[in-house]
């Protein structure tokens, strides 16, 4: 709810959520001891408050501050208050291009992707940004634990988290005739990957699995807790393709970051 609304809830004596609507004040500078010297609230159930205007000189000041918007998109829902709740208009994509020397940006919109180079075939994620800035050394790396693995045309994106997954990176990702994903061997990595699957249902997604994983698994000190089987669980349910690496996580009742290939 924007705060517009919560003043006009109130204004008409209709219950809110006072809670809710200081935290919303909150953020945007106002402190609960000043918010209290312009309402006066009272309880009625656990989320539930009546709430009375005792100030009407600053109550009229956050109407001003706070008018009614049409929410349009994320600049809007600033003006409204609560921009975090509206996606961004586009997304951004750090990207080693095969035609560059230099890393590029790439932005991605529903209908379009704004690239300044030439998209290659083969698309490469890196997660993690130490191995991402050193992509050589990971190219190497790469090579040596799949000696097919070839760098013809390939593009290298950071995957940044599971910030890749926005789904404004569709049309993108849908470019590639290969996808291949070098992801932390932990939850957030198969989380990453079960997203770019619900998002692509690209037939060609992969969740690159280096042959020396048994070894480095061995010296992780990321060990496996029993919270994290639930999760695993779900995962080895629902998405085939990351069995061969839960089966590998369970095995050896460890994580794996990713650093640990350079």
């Amino acid at each position: 709810m924007q705060i517009f609304t919560y003043l006009h809830k109130i204004k008409s004596q209709q219950t809110i959520n006072f809670d809710n609507f200081c935290k919303l004040l909150n953020k945007l500078g106002y402190d609960n001891q000043k918010i209290l010297t312009i309402f006066k609230a009272e309880i009625l159930s656990r989320s539930n408050y009546q709430v009375t205007i005792i100030n009407e000189e600053l109550f009229s000041q956050l109407l001003d501050s706070f008018p009614e918007y049409n929410i349009s998109d994320r600049i809007t829902a600033a003006h409204a208050g609560d921009s975090h709740k509206h996606p961004v208009s586009q997304a951004l994509i750090v990207l080693w291009s095969h035609q560059q020397n230099h890393p590029i940006v790439i932005l991605n919109s529903n209908d379009r992707i704004n690239t300044p180079v030439r998209l290659g075939s083969h698309l490469l994620i890196i997660e993690n940004q130490e191995n991402f800035v050193q992509k050589q050394r990971t190219l190497d790396f790469l090579k040596k634990e799949f000696p097919d693995f070839g760098d013809e045309n390939l593009d290298i994106a950071h995957g940044s988290g599971n910030a890749i997954t926005n789904q404004l990176n569709k049309q993108f990702f849908n470019y590639y005739q290969q996808i291949d994903c070098l992801l932390d061997l932990d939850i957030g990595g198969l989380k990453t990957f079960a997203s770019l699957l619900d998002l692509t249902q690209h037939s060609r997604l992969n969740f690159l699995l280096p042959p020396c994983l048994n070894e480095l698994l061995e010296k992780s000190k990321r060990e496996l807790k029993q919270d994290d089987l639930l999760k695993l669980n779900g995962y080895y349910r629902n998405y085939p393709l990351l069995r061969p690496a839960i089966e590998l996580i369970k095995k050896h009742k460890r994580f794996l970051e990713q650093e640990l290939y350079l």
